[in-house]
């Protein structure tokens, strides 16, 4: 049984860390995908990379002029599609299993490359590792929430060790791992 793991919680909640913690723990070696990550200078937020299971770096939004925008940060959609939606696209094609999408948000959802992708690998069954915002009113996010075969957890300061053990149990027992 393939599965769509949703974590979702507010802003600094902790999702992408336990994602990081999870696939360091679950050791899924043909997991694929890309994390999203705060870039600061001078101790102050200037924007996000997307950072790829394999290591690529690419900038997702920053600070200054520009559009499409999410609040003060300008998104960067050539940059995010030419790394983040080109890594998920090439996992898809080849199968990979676990795609790991860190975050399916407001700043990604700016894609229509990545909503196709997404909505492929959805219909295509791959099994997901996806963050989510807390509230988003999305079709794509309620999709994956709502979805017959998500399970969804919340994460907090209090809940993530046993949010994290319990998307690993998930993750291994999907992919023949676990018990």
């Amino acid at each position: 049984m393939v599965s769509l793991c949703v974590v979702t919680g507010t802003p600094g909640s902790g999702k992408t860390t336990l994602v990081n913690h999870v696939l360091r723990e679950a050791k899924l070696g043909d997991a694929a995908g890309f994390i999203t990550e705060e870039v600061r200078e001078d101790g102050k937020r200037k924007g996000f990379d997307v950072v790829t299971l394999q290591g690529q770096r690419a900038p997702l939004a920053r600070v200054g002029p520009g559009s499409p925008r999410v609040g003060k940060y300008a998104v960067d959609l050539d940059s995010f599609e030419a790394t983040g939606v080109a890594v998920l696209e090439r996992a898809i094609e080849a199968n990979a299993q676990p795609l790991v999408v860190d975050e399916v948000g407001k700043m990604e959802l700016y894609s229509g490359r990545f909503c196709d992708a997404m909505w492929r690998a959805i219909r295509e069954e791959h099994s997901l590792l996806v963050t989510v915002p807390l509230r988003s009113r999305h079709p794509l996010v309620q999709a994956l929430q709502e979805h017959c075969r998500a399970r969804v957890w919340r994460v907090s300061r209090d809940t993530f060790e046993r949010v994290a053990s319990e998307v690993i149990e998930k993750l291994l027992q999907s992919h023949g791992s676990g018990a």
